[in-house]
């Protein structure tokens, strides 16, 4: 819950009652207008020109009309620069779940005042727009911003708790998530390798057929009728030889025999 400041003015303001728990009635808004018009023309006679805005801000911020009321404090802004509109300013904001920029407002409000209840009050707030967006790191630094100004918020202890489980909490599941992110990367390199060793290992069966089909081509029934017409003809070849070596040997023979002469009678 963010902690609200409201402008002090000595005016009379109307009274709003009987809205009831449920929420505001029907015309609610119609009445606030009107009761919104009526103060900012009574207001008109002050020297402060962001006054009336200011008060119309709160009233408006109130009745849980939180976008008019942010239009006001921005109007007031442009009028005169204050840590107390902007403070304001950031709650309307907070309201409407725009954490981000409420906390800018709530950085200008610490910035520009040394009211030390106003600073540890945006401190305070600052640590909820963190909470909200679950940094709670940052949220944590805020909480103990807001406590070494006021070392006896009980509320602001109480956050400062929630905010440090949380964080221990947040540590824990990024760890959990890290690690589980880690196993699902080691399984799935784990498949790809598996994959990679199937995929290496059909291809070698591949190769293996392949080198199988060669060698049974070569020795295909055409192959070895080749080579045995070739070893025949070798034989063949050394048969001729050695049959010409016996005739050569014989036809020495013939030609050194002597014969008997032959008598002319």
């Amino acid at each position: 819950m963010i902690r609200y400041y409201q402008e002090t003015c000595c005016l009379y303001l109307l009274p709003f009652r009987g809205w009831g728990q449920n929420g505001w009635r029907n015309g609610a808004r119609k009445f606030f207008v009107i009761s919104i018009i009526f103060l900012l023309h009574t207001l008109s006679s002050y020297g402060q020109a962001d006054y009336p805005l200011l008060r119309s801000g709160d009233l408006l911020f109130k009745g849980g009309a939180y976008t008019e009321a942010e239009t006001q404090y921005r109007k007031a802004l442009e009028e005169k620069q204050k840590p107390t509109s902007n403070y304001n300013l950031g709650n309307s904001i907070y309201e409407q779940n725009r954490m981000t920029e409420a906390a800018e407002s709530y950085k200008k409000a610490i910035a520009g005042t040394s009211d030390p209840q106003l600073k540890s009050n945006a401190w305070f707030n600052l640590g909820n727009t963190y909470y909200q967006q679950e940094n709670f790191g940052e949220s944590i630094k805020a909480y103990k911003e807001s406590l070494k100004l006021q070392p006896n918020d009980a509320e602001a202890k109480k956050n400062l708790m929630l905010a440090m489980r949380q964080l221990q909490q947040q540590q824990q599941q990024q760890q959990q998530n890290e690690q589980q992110q880690n196993k699902d990367q080691q399984d799935q390199q784990d498949q790809q390798d598996q994959q990679d060793n199937e995929n290496n290992q059909d291809q070698q069966q591949q190769q293996q057929q392949q080198k199988q089909q060669q060698q049974q081509s070569k020795n295909s029934p055409g192959d070895q009728k080749e080579n045995v017409s070739k070893d025949e003809a070798r034989e063949i070849l050394k048969a001729i030889e050695r049959e010409d070596q016996r005739v050569q040997e014989k036809l020495k023979k013939v030609s050194g025999s002597k014969t008997a002469p032959v008598k002319d009678w």
